[in-house]
This record gives structure tokens, sequence and C-alpha cells, in this order.
């Protein structure tokens, strides 16, 4: 394993499960300082259990990236912790439910307020500490939703939300280049162990309005798996954090078997 990012500390938001832990075992593995930042605490312990036990530096932090001061102390106990912040990854996410004239503003609001808010907040405390280390790297991750809005439907909190992120990835390339921060958006397809996708289905169980209303097509890929969290997800991930995606920012990175090929 290329240890490339030796040394250098890392935030991973929702990082007790999913593409987050992937990302943050990967990470571990390459000799970052891993925060493993989750508003699921004993999950997140877990996965800082695991790298420690491997060898490797990790601290374990109770956030709800939805909260500013959750992420304000994050970013503070971070740098407290190891001396300095290289890059954040912003990765917790929920899932929207409902058809737009069944979506109610509670959920609305709730999922951009962890979906996109939450990477703004991120952004906006990590931001000023990766200034003063002299550059960094910004991931966020995304979703095939954040180009197209595919197989599943009805989900337009959801949709929009992984729109949004992008367009704040790019932002961030352009303001901040010249402090040497990088910004992209990884765009995952299926994941194998996340339990989001499970989640979106029931939501669409739960559904009021027929979906034969509204047909959809069935999901296509030129690789007919999911992904894995960690030697695909989070390995994508780690070469953006790393020197050898140098010259890459302000864009987005499909991770997803082909889909949006198709």
């Amino acid at each position: 394993m290329t240890r490339r990012l030796t040394a250098r500390t890392v935030i991973v938001t929702g990082g007790g499960s999913g593409i987050g832990k992937g990302a943050c075992l990967r990470l571990g593995e390459e000799g970052a300082n891993v925060v493993v930042a989750d508003i699921r605490a004993p999950l997140a312990e877990q996965v800082a259990d695991q790298i420690t036990s491997a060898g490797g530096s990790a601290l374990a932090i109770d956030c709800d990236v939805s909260r500013e001061a959750d992420v304000a102390l994050m970013v503070t106990r971070s740098v407290a912790e190891f001396g300095g912040l290289w890059g954040m990854v912003a990765n917790a996410g929920t899932a929207g439910r409902g058809w737009i004239h069944e979506t109610t503003l509670e959920d609305w609001q709730f999922v951009l307020g962890v979906n996109l808010t939450g990477p703004f907040l991120c952004a906006k405390y990590a931001l000023p500490a990766m200034m003063q280390a002299g550059g960094g790297s910004f991931v966020v991750t995304s979703s095939i939703a954040g180009s197209v809005v595919g197989a599943g439907g009805a989900a337009a909190s959801y949709t929009v939300s992984k729109h949004g992120v992008i367009g704040l990835a790019k932002q961030i390339a352009v303001d901040y280049g010249s402090y040497g921060i990088r910004a992209n958006a990884i765009q995952p397809g299926g994941v194998a162990d996340s339990k989001l996708a499970v989640h979106a289905r029931q939501d669409r169980e739960h559904a009021t309005t027929p979906e034969a209303t509204l047909p959809r097509g069935k999901p296509w890929l030129a690789l007919p798996r999911q992904g894995k969290s960690k030697d695909e997800y989070g390995a994508t991930i780690a070469f953006l954090m790393s020197d050898d995606a140098g010259f890459i920012t302000g864009t987005s990175i499909p991770v997803d078997g082909g889909y949006l090929a198709s």
C-alpha cells in the first residue's frame, strides 16, 4: 500500500459506515491521521479502533453536520489533536422521500440540512484551517443523482441536494485555489455495504402515489454490481486527497459502474 498521506490529517463525516467507513479505512492505510466523524458515535469509535488496531492514527468524534456548533467543534478538536488539517471529506448524507407533492417542508429542510448545509458548514470551518496549513483537499460526496434523475425517482430533496454539492465544490475550487486548496465531488452509484439504498427503497414503498402514474426506466450498468466502499470509493477519495491529484479541482468524478454513460 502506497502511503501517500503520511501525517496528513483528514476529517471524514459519516465515517461510521458505507462510503465514509471505506474512506476512513483507506486513508488510514495510506498514513493519514483520520478523524472519524459520525452522528452515531459507537460506529465512529469502532472504525477509529479498527484503524488504530492496524497501526494507524485515528480520532472518533460525535458530530451532527447539520448543527453548526458540532461542525465547529469537530474541526477545532481535530486541529488540536493532530496539529493541523489537510483534508475534509464531507460525506455524511441522508435519503429523501416522496414525490414532490408529497414532500413536507420539514422533510425537505431535513434532507437539505444534512446533505447540503452540512457540507457548507464543513467547508466554512475546515477551509480556514486548511488555509493556515498552506493548502489541502476538500472532497464532497454527491451521487449519480447529482447529474440525472434515474430509476429511483421520487426523491426531489435528495436530487437537489446532490446537484447542489457539486456547485459547492466548484465554488470552493475557484475561490480557494490560490491558497493551494483543491475541491472535488465524487458521484457514487450503488454501494455494496451502504444502507442508503435500503432507506430510499422503503421511502418509495411508503409513497401514496402509485408508481404506475410516473413510470421510471430500469437502471443499467456497464459493470453490473455495486461499488466497494474501501477499495473503489475509498480509493478514489484517497487519490483526490493525494498529490497525485494535484491538478484536479473543480470537477465531479463518477464512480458508478458506467451508470452515467447510459
